[in-house]
């Protein structure tokens, strides 16, 4: 299987190897004149692996193909004799390369450039009839023709980004007010929900989550809610690929997909390229080792990993190092590969209010809660053998009633640490929204729900 990540210094030489193949491979095939002068110089390769532009593709590993893509107005392409298809935003896709072995190297790499949702430009000379042949197969349009920087005339081509999958996001601290908007939006808009909600997925956690009520799941299609027991384990990477899941099947049936919730990450998860890597966790080979030979390992192979992994932190060293042995790069590595891009087209809604109104919500909230039978619900969770240990009983409204159940606080000292524990992760919800998601903020629903009719038409 090809894949692609970004070039690195080292890999100088094997590029330069593979241009050399792809040189030979051009002159015995007729078109000399495709990469002349022992073009491209490695000078502008090296440019390109400084400025993040240059790609290799690899096989098993290995360096098979390579190219560079670059983001934003390209000087090649300023000046053409004939007209592009349009003016919209663009990436450029120069210097492709492979060593004639492996197969469909073209291929993965307009899929790449194809994935980051805008127009491709890239030329080829009259002479390369192969790539022609490709380009017009993979959907670009013929547009006219460009003057090369070494003077060479060239056929420019063009395909125009495919259209993104709208997908409405309503965010905002807890008790703003994002269910009752979201049926709203739902209802006005063809609409169907995706919960956002890290523990309205668990059966029987319905009082102390806000899980919308009987009443307000008949007013509109929900997804993600009841979906595990209990007992069970919910991680981020299975939220992002099931809300993935439900994205295509709302598309699928041309209704508008609407995430409601205040996790953050779960969101961002959902909404952006990120890849997650499954890892087991192999501790029997490290067990010899002290948390001070596991750092020393782990700065040879990964340093930039330990700016953020504490020497006494055995087992995040212990993933980092299991994630090295696997992927043979580091999570650093990993994570510069990924750009971060939302996938889709997203308007995100951010709903607030004043802090003091905010609180006074909270409380109430709180309040009712245990009008409806909080304590009861929670009995009810340890009676069938679930405890404050299980990862459901780990959210807020569940975890600070422990020691009352074990006898150490009263009820009225344990709903105080709920608000006020309530009002701390509202913090952390703008906090998050705020640096980690382009959310546009509203306090008159009646303003946001103008601003979602406008940006649907």
């Amino acid at each position: 299987m090809l894949q692609i990540r970004k070039s690195r210094k080292e890999d100088l030489d094997k590029l330069a190897e593979i241009f050399a193949i792809a040189r030979k491979a051009m002159k015995d095939s007729g078109n000399p004149n495709q990469w002349k002068d022992d073009r491209p110089a490695m000078s502008t390769v090296e440019r390109d692996i400084e400025n993040g532009n240059s790609y290799v593709v690899t096989e098993n590993d290995e360096i098979v193909g390579t190219f560079a893509y670059i983001v934003g107005v390209d000087p090649t392409y300023i000046e053409i004799d004939g007209q592009w298809l349009n003016d919209d935003d663009y990436g450029t896709i120069h210097r492709i390369a492979s060593n004639g072995k492996a197969k469909g190297v073209l291929k993965s790499v307009l899929d790449f450039a194809s994935s980051k949702g805008i127009d491709i430009r890239i030329d080829t000379h009259e002479d390369n009839k192969i790539m022609r042949h490709l380009l017009e197969k993979y959907g670009f349009k013929y547009c006219g023709i460009i003057i090369t920087d070494d003077n060479t005339p060239r056929l420019a081509f063009q395909k125009a980004a495919d259209k993104k999958q709208k997908v409405l996001v309503i965010v905002g601290p807890t008790a703003v007010g994002k269910t009752a908007f979201g049926i709203r939006c739902a209802n006005e808009f063809n609409g169907e929900i995706i919960s956002g909600d890290s523990i309205q997925i668990y059966k029987g956690l319905d009082i102390g989550s806000a899980k919308p009520s009987k009443e307000e799941l008949a007013q509109a299609t929900h997804y993600l809610i009841d979906i595990s027991e209990t007992d069970g384990n919910y991680s981020v990477k299975q939220f992002q690929e099931l809300s993935r899941k439900c994205i295509d099947e709302i598309s699928e049936k041309d209704k508008l997909p609407i995430i409601v919730g205040g996790t953050g990450l779960y969101i961002k998860a959902a909404l952006y390229d990120y890849v997650f890597y499954d890892e087991e966790e192999d501790d029997d080979q490290y067990e010899s080792f002290s948390n001070e030979q596991l750092y020393e390992m782990l700065k040879e192979k990964d340093p930039e990993a330990l700016e953020k992994i504490h020497i006494n932190n055995r087992k995040r060293l212990i993933r980092a190092l299991n994630i090295y042995e696997k992927h043979h790069k580091g999570i650093s590595e990993i994570k510069a590969e990924q750009e971060h891009k939302p996938l889709y087209d997203c308007l995100i809604i951010g709903l607030t209010c004043s802090r003091e109104e905010l609180y006074r919500r909270i409380d109430e909230r709180v309040d009712l809660m245990m009008k409806k039978g909080l304590l009861k619900e929670i009995e009810t969770l340890l009676n069938s053998g679930i405890t404050f240990d299980n990862q459901c009983m780990q959210a807020i409204g569940y975890k600070e009633f422990r020691d009352y159940f074990a006898g150490n606080s009263s009820e009225e000292e344990c709903v105080e640490k709920v608000k006020v524990n309530s009002r701390h992760f509202a913090k952390r919800q703008y906090t998050f929204f705020n640096n980690q998601l382009n959310v546009e903020w509203f306090e008159d629903k009646d303003e946001a729900f103008k601003r979602v009719a406008e940006w649907l038409i």
